[in-house]
């Protein structure tokens, strides 16, 4: 089980949830300076505004490098990761990690407890198991997916901060870290453009978006929400925004389809199953992508009910709700960046 996990890291990774509507005309003070590259098994992008050429090339270089140390502590593909060696040690001994694993595996637990156990980074068999997107995705027998189940309790993590030691007292659990270490990678990437000066950015880490400043032209930036709609592309609906991360989930963006049966990859860690609740995605808006990285997912896990009664209850989080049946929820916050784009979708007040 535990050597079997390819292709698992990072929930959601194969497909940019955005669609960015903004003109890329260089301002007279600024040159636009923009980079694609591969990490974090997803394809990443970083755009940018500086004085120069050369300055944004070399900013966006040192950002990738800092990607590239996260993926290393972190990915269950890296044999040598933090997550890796932690996962090989369950049911036996602690080992010692980076503060930086340390400090995602404590959110981890935490943000259990906060969302009602919605997200959970401690499904990783059940993510191996399905293994949706990769080679070897297919339906599990009901009774594997039973036999898991009863593993995916974060009590069994135990945490030691004095140390920076972790323990998997379950020898059956596996920790994944996919469902919070590329928000935690975008809020890395900013905080270094930051500290360069740069003011007017995006980030796009598979879909995972935090847009820095507005458009040096003065507006803010627009960012489209893909269509949900499987087989559709386009957008629903712009949001206007700027210095703040746009995250979302959806059952559209990793599947398979099995005797007419759609399969997706937000897996609900009390059934075990793909959540199956009418929710198509999942947009949450945050002060930072870490935080849209998990509540995205956790909302989605909840339903519609459910899912606005809990974002409603938090501050400074928004949140944008479509369902199958092309109905869209948005918070009261977010009412006013949102604008609908394609008729068939209706807001619903």
């Amino acid at each position: 089980m535990k050597n079997n996990m390819k292709n698992s890291f990072f929930l959601g990774i194969a497909f940019t949830t955005f669609i960015l509507l903004f003109g890329c005309s260089e301002q007279e003070d600024f040159q636009l300076v923009q980079q694609s590259k591969f990490a974090l098994g997803t394809y990443n992008q970083i755009t940018l505004y500086a004085p120069d050429e050369e300055q944004g090339q070399d900013i966006i270089n040192e950002v990738f490098t800092r990607v590239n140390e996260i993926e290393n502590l972190m990915s269950i593909n890296i044999e040598d990761s933090d997550v890796s060696r932690l996962n090989d040690q369950a049911g036996e001994s602690a080992v010692t990690v980076d503060p930086e694993t340390f400090y995602l595996l404590q959110l981890g637990k935490e943000y259990k407890e906060i969302t009602n156990e919605t997200f959970n980074i401690g499904i990783g068999a059940l993510i191996d198991l399905w293994d949706i997107g990769g080679d070897d995705q297919r339906v599990p027998d009901k009774s594997e997916i039973e036999a898991l189940l009863g593993h995916f309790d974060l009590d069994q993590l135990t945490l030691n901060e004095d140390s920076y030691e972790a323990k998997i007292d379950d020898p059956e659990m596996i920790i994944n870290l996919g469902g919070i270490a590329k928000g935690y990678a975008v809020d890395e990437a900013i905080r270094i453009i930051k500290e360069h000066g740069v003011e007017h950015a995006i980030v796009d880490f598979g879909g995972d978006v935090y847009v820095l400043g507005g458009n040096p032209d003065g507006n803010d930036w627009r960012i489209g929400i893909s269509n949900p709609e499987i087989g559709e592309s386009g957008v629903v609906g712009r949001l206007f925004s700027s210095d703040m991360a746009v995250v979302s989930s959806g059952d559209y963006e990793r599947y398979f389809k099995k005797n007419g049966q759609l399969y997706h990859h937000i897996l609900n860690p009390f059934t075990g199953y793909p959540t199956d609740n009418q929710l198509s995605s999942v947009t949450v808006i945050s002060d930072t992508a870490l935080q849209g990285d998990i509540l995205s997912t956790a909302v989605f896990v909840m339903g519609l009910e459910d899912g606005l009664n809990f974002i409603n209850e938090m501050d400074d989080i928004e949140a944008i709700l479509i369902t199958e049946s092309k109905d869209v929820y948005v918070t009261a916050g977010a009412s006013d960046l949102f604008e609908i784009m394609d008729e068939e979708y209706v807001i619903v007040e």
